[in-house]
């Protein structure tokens, strides 16, 4: 009986290279899967970022934002309109689906009903001297409104940042002939270093903690006393490695009068800050700075 069913039902025999090539195929297989499964995934985060765009920025722009596509993931939709068509576009701004609004400045003294105090304002370049449009606009510069709570403002931020930094939008922007401004240096996910006063930490975490999930940027929060911080400012500034120094110092202002380290302080009614020269973000400082201050209980 039992010779009778080997005879019929034989056992298969696997050499070393069968089961090779069969494990190779397995693989093989996975890796296709695999392969495709993240492609979805990334197209799913590639929203569309609308901008609404002075025409006469178009030059430039065109350029700058194919190169901005290439470092930062994102999938940008540009509508170019006329200066004198502005006007008429900003009242519905803030309820439609555009997520920037880029204009010169001056577009933006309209009716108060009209206008959003919790929008913010990015410059990043100035009117060509040569231009005979609206002579009025001199002095006034190109501007990046972001909509206040858009869902994609790490991606407004980054572009804003993006339109400003001398590496990278400021070269297109000089090219064609637009005066630039003295933007932070580009990074895709800027990191600050701040030291601040005890008595004021938890409020500038917490304030630290809304401000990165805006904009995305990476916080490195210290805390020390006055003589130490003192101390150390004082060393620093004297030295030859003032890149050394913290991006924003907090709560210590009123022992830098006069240092020629740091920018002129920066005054509220409850604490002060200082910004050292060697710091290569700036403008964003500022910006957070200007965020802790208007978002006190």
């Amino acid at each position: 009986m039992n010779q009778d069913f080997n005879r019929v039902f034989k056992t298969p025999k696997y050499t070393g290279v069968t089961l090779s090539l069969l494990s190779m195929f397995v693989l093989a297989a996975m890796f296709v899967v695999w392969q495709k499964f993240p492609q979805k995934q990334a197209e799913k985060t590639l929203q569309d970022f609308k901008i609404i765009c002075d025409q006469k920025l178009k030059q430039p722009l065109v350029k700058i934002f194919m190169a901005f596509e290439k470092e930062y993931p994102s999938k940008i939709s540009v509508s170019y309109v006329e200066a004198s068509l502005m006007k008429s576009i900003i009242p519905s701004f803030n309820d439609d689906s555009n997520n920037m609004l880029i204009c010169n400045e001056s577009i933006l003294q309209i009716p108060e009903k009209t206008k959003s105090i919790d929008n913010v304002r990015i410059p990043f370049a100035f009117e060509k001297s040569s231009s005979s449009r609206n002579l009025d606009l001199s002095g006034k510069p190109f501007i990046c409104v972001i909509k206040n709570k858009t869902p994609n403002s790490k991606i407004a931020f980054a572009l804003a940042r993006y339109l400003s930094a001398p590496s990278r939008g400021q070269f297109f922007l000089a090219e064609a002939g637009f005066p630039g401004i003295d933007g932070d240096q580009w990074a895709k996910k800027p990191s600050l270093s701040l030291v601040v006063a005890d008595k004021h930490l938890k409020e500038i975490e917490a304030q630290a903690k809304i401000f990165s999930e805006q904009e995305d940027i990476i916080f490195d929060i210290s805390s020390k006393s006055f003589e130490d911080t003192n101390a150390t400012i004082n060393l620093i500034s004297q030295s030859n490695a003032r890149e050394y120094l913290p991006d924003l110092f907090i709560g210590y202002g009123e022992m830098a009068e006069g240092n020629k380290a740091f920018l002129p302080i920066l005054k509220d009614s409850r604490m002060n800050g200082l910004i050292p020269h060697s710091s290569k973000f700036k403008k964003t400082v500022i910006r957070f700075w200007e965020h802790v201050v208007n978002h006190r209980n």
